[in-house]
């Protein structure tokens, strides 16, 4: 059964030379027409748009009506397409790819949107519409419905079966250049198409049943006017439906003038009721904030005044000065914070996240003690005790630790406050011996280098030792050479 979620609707539709509109009212589970409307061009006004203008005027539309247009049946298109589940952004792509299969045109010459159908029982699959129309087309449409206040849709009637007439056939009369009735039967994968070339005068009732919507004056209309008001019919059930609401997005939008400005007082005084409560908030916040400041300030004065006295009563001995300083002790001790604020811990807690990761959700606090989720490309194991050794923080513990779309997850709970003597002693000598492991790591790489160094000039020693060698050898095999010629020379003369 068809739900209804507005009482009224106003329909119009027209083709080159003529023009309907209905008034649609719910009455029940079902509608009627209240009232109906044609007319011709030249005869019931000089243009289109005048003629679609009369129209609208003479089925009482106002600004606050909803109104939904339909052009004439030419250049237009549609195909019912079972998709798989996607994101709208991946919907949206994957139908312009369908659309170069449905028709040659390229997309630049074209409009076009589509309508999420309902759902099979069980199906895992969505049935969509898609709907295309030719851009000189389009333009002709927004052109004739220049005489109309606003519009809520405008779209051919066959689009906008289902839910409308769901599980149901329906027989339209072609438009101009398109004589004779088609059938829009319910077809395995959506509406299928079927031509019916009749001529034996067709009924209204027989196209659309009455159970649904009650025709009212369209039937005092002759029997051949009355098919051409099917359309008008079907487009003013849509207007009564949220289905209207929702194609709004994903339909071929509409510019900003045929947008529908109704009830623009309700919505002034919406704003205003909204910037009241907005400066409210402020003014309450604001003075939350100062009380507090106020506090705050008295707080300080009182201890300062306590640790003058506390001052002056040092100098006493006797037991009932001790006593009394005994008292003022613990009278500072109360009203010094003897915990870290939430500013500190939040601080002490991004410090120790590192830069790749990032605190997600929300920061919990309550009453010091805080909660929070990190989150990275990878899962940080050292987190616990990088946050432990944080002198603002204690008692952390890993509640949670997933992993999603290749992101790690890790929940943490912790209590801010100072740390003992024993836990800063603690992390006092493990920074010592931190220290002192750098230092022993620094020593041993300069030792390296100055051995590297060492090594550098003892074989640059050898190498100048072993060219001083070479350089005296040669020489001492010139000196033997000579002796060698004087012997020579020696032993010829004898």
């Amino acid at each position: 059964m068809l739900s209804f979620n507005r009482n009224q609707s106003i329909a119009v539709t027209w083709t080159t030379d003529t023009c309907r509109a209905v008034r649609l009212r719910v009455t029940g589970n079902a509608c009627q027409v209240d009232a109906c409307w044609h007319g011709e061009v030249g005869k019931d006004g000089a243009s289109l748009a005048e003629l679609v203008l009369n129209a609208a005027k003479a089925v009482g539309a106002d600004d606050s009506s909803y109104i939904v247009a339909g052009g004439n049946g030419q250049g237009w298109g549609m195909a019912d397409l079972q998709m798989p589940a996607l994101k709208p952004e991946e919907l949206n792509n994957a139908l312009s790819f369908e659309l170069r299969k449905q028709t040659p045109l390229s997309s630049d010459k074209l409009h076009w949107g589509y309508r999420l159908l309902p759902k099979k029982a069980n199906g895992t699959t969505q049935p969509v519409r898609l709907f295309y129309v030719r851009t000189e087309h389009w333009n002709s449409w927004l052109k004739a419905a220049n005489g109309l206040h606003h519009i809520d849709a405008l779209l051919p009637a066959p689009v906008a079966l289902d839910p409308v007439l769901e599980g149901a056939s329906l027989i339209m009369p072609g438009g101009p250049g398109t004589p004779g009735r088609y059938e829009y039967a319910i077809g395995e994968n959506g509406r299928v198409v079927i031509p019916r070339d009749e001529t034996a005068p067709l009924k209204l009732s027989e196209a659309l049943s009455a159970d649904l919507c009650k025709p009212g004056p369209v039937n005092d209309l002759p029997q051949a006017v009355q098919l051409g008001f099917v359309p008008t019919i079907v487009l003013g059930l849509y207007g009564l439906t949220s289905c209207i609401n929702q194609d709004q997005s994903t339909m071929v939008p509409l510019p900003d003038r045929f947008h529908a400005r109704r009830n623009i007082p309700v919505k002034i005084a919406a704003a205003c009721l909204g910037v009241y409560l907005l400066g409210l908030l402020i003014f309450v916040l604001a003075g939350n904030l100062s009380g507090h400041a106020t506090q705050l300030r008295q707080l300080d004065q009182s201890i300062k005044k306590v640790r003058a006295e506390l001052e002056k009563l040092q100098k006493l001995t006797d037991p009932k000065g001790v006593e009394r300083i005994n008292l003022l002790k613990q009278e500072l001790l109360d009203n010094t914070p003897n915990r870290p604020d939430f500013p500190t811990a939040l601080l002490a807690v991004t410090q120790a996240v590192p830069s790749t990761h990032w605190i997600s959700d929300n920061f919990e606090w309550r009453d010091g003690q805080i909660a929070f989720k990190i989150q990275g490309p990878t899962k940080e194991v050292d987190l616990t005790s990088k946050l432990e050794d944080s002198r603002f923080l204690g008692d952390v513990t890993e509640r949670l630790s997933t992993m999603n779309n290749g992101s790690y997850t890790q929940r943490f709970e912790a209590i801010a406050r100072f740390d003992t003597e024993i836990e800063a002693e603690v992390l006092r000598t493990r920074e010592e011996q931190k220290q002192q492991k750098l230092k022993e790591q620094l020593e041993k790489e300069q030792a390296a280098l100055k051995e590297a160094i060492q090594q550098k000039q003892n074989e640059a020693a050898d190498d100048a030792d072993d060219e001083a060698i070479l350089e005296e050898e040669d020489e001492n095999a010139g000196d033997d050479s000579v002796e060698i010629d004087t012997d020579v020379q020696e032993s010829e003369e004898e």
